[in-house]
C-alpha cells in the first residue's frame, strides 16, 4: 500500500496592530528586481492515506529551513522553499528573470540588466473612500493614484484616479520588467477580483510603473485593505 502526503498551512495568530507607512531607498539606482518570499512559516505534513484499525500517524511541522533553486532535465528552474522533514514547497520563477536565492525568499532581476530608479517602497492601510499616491507614499492628496470605493456594504472596488492605470493579469508578482509589459486600464476593479496574495501592476498619474500586492482585506465595516507597493521610474 502507498503512503501520499499533503502538505498544509499550520494555524496563524491575527494580530489587529496597525500597520506602519515606511519608505525605503528613496532616489537610489537599483537593477529592476522582484522580491518574493516563501509564503508560509511553516508547514504540516500529514498521512491522507487510509490506515487499518489500529494504525496511527504523528504529523509533522516544521518551519522554513533553506530556500534554493533547481533545474529540471528540460532546463526549466523552480524555486524551493524547503521545510526540513515536512517537506518542500516550489514555484516557477517569473518569466524572462534570473533569480537568486536568499534567506527567507528569492531576488529576481530582469535579463535585460537595465537598471531604474526607486522612488518608493512601502506600506499603507486603506480605509474604504480613501485613497493612496504611490508616487509620494501618502493618502488622500489631490494626486492620488488609486481610490478605495464603497459603493454600498457588499460592493467595493479599486478605481485608478487622476489618469492613473492598473493591470491585474493574472495577479502574480511580475516585478518591474513584468509590469512595464503589462496592459493597463483605467476602469475600475471589484475587489473581489483581486484577494489577499494577489499582485496588481499599476502605471501613476507621473508615468512611473509600479506594483502593489494585497496582504489583506479586514471584514467588517468600514473596511480596510493593507497594501505593500513598490514604484519605480
Amino acid at each position: 500500500m502507498s503512503i501520499f502526503t499533503r502538505i498544509g498551512k499550520t494555524p496563524r495568530i491575527a494580530t489587529a496592530a496597525l500597520l506602519a507607512v515606511f519608505a525605503t531607498g528613496i532616489g537610489a539606482e537599483i537593477a529592476a528586481a522582484a522580491e518574493i518570499n516563501c509564503p508560509l512559516r511553516q508547514i504540516r505534513r500529514e498521512v491522507v492515506t487510509p490506515l487499518p484499525s489500529g494504525w496511527w500517524y504523528t504529523p509533522i511541522i516544521n518551519s522554513l529551513t533553506d530556500t534554493r533553486i533547481i533545474t529540471f532535465g528540460d532546463g526549466s528552474k523552480a524555486l524551493q522553499c524547503i521545510y526540513g522533514p515536512a517537506g518542500t514547497i516550489m514555484r516557477k520563477p517569473p518569466r524572462g528573470q534570473t533569480c537568486t536565492a536568499r534567506r527567507g525568499g528569492f531576488t529576481c532581476r530582469g535579463g535585460s540588466g537595465s537598471t531604474v530608479r526607486l522612488v518608493f517602497s512601502g506600506r499603507q492601510r486603506i480605509k474604504q473612500t480613501y485613497a493612496v499616491d504611490f508616487d509620494r507614499n501618502s493618502r488622500n492628496s489631490r494626486d492620488s493614484d488609486l481610490w478605495f470605493e464603497a459603493e454600498d456594504r457588499d460592493l467595493y472596488y479599486l478605481v485608478p484616479q487622476n489618469g492613473a492605470m492598473i493591470s491585474v493579469g493574472n495577479r502574480s508578482n511580475r516585478g518591474h520588467a513584468g509590469c512595464a509589459r503589462a496592459r493597463f486600464t483605467r476602469n475600475r476593479v471589484s475587489l473581489r477580483d483581486v484577494p489577499a496574495g494577489s499582485y496588481v501592476c499599476y502605471k501613476t498619474n507621473e508615468g512611473s510603473i509600479g506594483q502593489f500586492r494585497m496582504n489583506g482585506i479586514t471584514r467588517g465595516v468600514p473596511k480596510y485593505i493593507d497594501l505593500s507597493y513598490t514604484t519605480w521610474r
